[in-house]
């Protein structure tokens, strides 16, 4: 078993130090596990993937390579390159972690593919929470709406803590000083995720015994001094194939029988055979890297990178990140995401933030979900998602407690105490009125921003703070 770490790849960025404990920790267990199971394995530094193979096969001379399809188009292009590169056959298995295979969206889904037709072809494949006639259980395919209500008025949701390793490992201890010189977005120091299956079998046990019932009605939510609500933490692991996400769905499923909600078990199996699949699926179904459809050319917010900034909501997000490499979806997505949408961040810039600041990025995880979801930016042909994910800060003071105590009071689009995500937001649909004007979806926010009598001073506010969010000001 050939296992390289890559220089390039652990400098590539200035990734969360815990994304190189991770991903290292979990890649050196696997080989010691493997090595106690009678395996022959070479964990190899090198300066590339690619140098340590050539290497590898130069020392040892295989008669072939074996490899499961990469996960990236970066990968599956440097296995090209190998296999015209190296004496010796080049095998390309299936991918390891998923589901479905790359190119599978349009077959299940069709040509203009939508993910609730794509979770129900999934689902019904696999007989996941069907009733005897092959219907879903409950009556309904989504509990959605029950599965957004706005967090309890209290600093704590009060639900069991997650698993969690050792603060005191001493290989994530080792790993770190290892890594102390690379540049970094934040100090670190805890990891949050397993880094081997008995570790992710036990956070999933965690999960579904303690946590699962509250995390349907409460995964929309964001509380300040909780930064892992009722939320699995199992992405690190099953991206990294520590988990078989078939038996992540059978065993959120099967909680039904010990009395968990149906809501909120539906709403945990979406997340891992829907959503996460339809994401694998998107990845291969178009290229990322220059779909710009709003032609945003601005940067990352100074805050993301370390600035301070009087946002509660963008401080409580970029604490998570800055400590563990973790934010969970609705802060990445209607935080960090809705802050680069609105601020017109360049959406290829905004992706390799993405992949440098959590635990769980991958090229197949991040390019859809920033390039096409957070930044509505995916074009031409019909997107990811139907409509932007667009919202002032409105939608953050329902879902959240952040705006409590806040420099910025959400209510507001001008002054000295408008909401940063108020201001942007209006501007953001003026912007784009035309765009957005051929989208029905977005029919009742264009009236409404046609109501506005002080719009010419919203969008002075808007752009002064697009400069302060450049600058670090805001």
């Amino acid at each position: 078993m050939l296992m390289v770490e890559s220089a390039h790849a652990l400098g590539r960025l200035p990734f969360t130090p815990e994304r190189r404990v991770l991903v290292l920790g979990a890649m050196r267990r696997t080989a010691a596990a493997l090595e106690r199971a009678g395996w022959s394995v070479d964990l190899r530094p090198a300066p590339t993937l690619a140098a340590g193979v050539l290497a590898h096969a130069g020392d040892h001379r295989p008669a072939r390579i074996v490899v499961a399809h990469p996960a990236s188009r970066s990968g599956l292009a440097l296995v090209g390159r190998l296999a015209r590169a190296l004496p010796v056959p080049v095998e390309v298995r299936e991918p390891v972690g998923f589901l479905t295979r790359p190119g599978d969206l349009t077959a299940l889904a069709g040509p203009r593919p939508r993910m609730d037709r794509f979770y129900r072809e999934v689902r019904s494949a696999l007989g996941l929470l069907l009733d005897a006639g092959g219907g879903p259980v409950g009556g309904r395919w989504s509990f959605d709406a029950e599965n957004r209500r706005p967090p309890p008025r209290r600093p704590l949701l009060d639900v069991p803590a997650p698993w969690l390793p050792d603060p005191a490992d001493p290989l994530d201890a080792a790993i770190r000083r290892e890594t102390a010189a690379l540049p970094a977005l934040g100090p670190g120091g805890e990891r949050v995720m397993a880094a081997t299956p008995v570790e992710a079998r036990a956070a999933l046990e965690r999960f579904l015994t303690h946590r699962l019932a509250a995390f349907g009605p409460f995964e929309d939510a964001m509380l300040t001094e909780d930064w892992a609500m009722s939320h699995s933490l199992l992405s690190g692991p099953l991206n990294l194939g520590l988990l078989p996400p078939r038996a992540v769905a059978e065993a959120g499923a099967a909680a039904l029988a010990s009395g968990a909600p149906v809501a909120s078990v539906e709403g945990f199996v979406r997340q891992v055979v829907g959503w996460r699949e339809y994401v694998w699926g998107w990845y291969w179904h178009r290229p990322w890297r220059r779909a710009n459809r709003l032609e945003a050319d601005g940067p990352v917010p100074a805050a993301l990178w370390g600035a301070p900034t009087r946002m509660r909501c963008v401080g409580a997000a970029m604490d998570g990140v800055r400590r563990r490499g973790y934010a969970h979806h609705i802060q990445r997505l209607m935080v960090l995401g809705n802050l680069m949408l609105l601020a017109g961040t360049a959406p290829w810039a905004a992706t390799r933030w993405f992949w440098a600041a959590f635990v769980d990025a991958s090229a197949w995880v991040m390019a859809p979900n920033v390039v096409g979801m957070a930044l509505w930016a995916d074009a031409p042909g019909p997107g990811m998602t139907t409509k932007p994910y667009a919202a002032s800060g409105a939608y953050i003071r329902r879902m959240s407690d952040h705006c409590t105590g806040c420099a910025y009071d959400p209510r507001q689009a001008t002054g000295p105490r408008a909401c940063p995500f108020t201001s942007l937001y209006w501007d953001f649909l003026a912007r784009h009125r035309t765009l957005l004007g051929a989208n029905p979806r977005m029919a009742l926010a264009l009236r409404n921003l046609d109501r506005r009598d002080d719009l010419a001073a919203v969008r002075a506010q808007a752009a002064a703070t697009r400069d302060a969010l450049a600058a670090g000001g805001a």
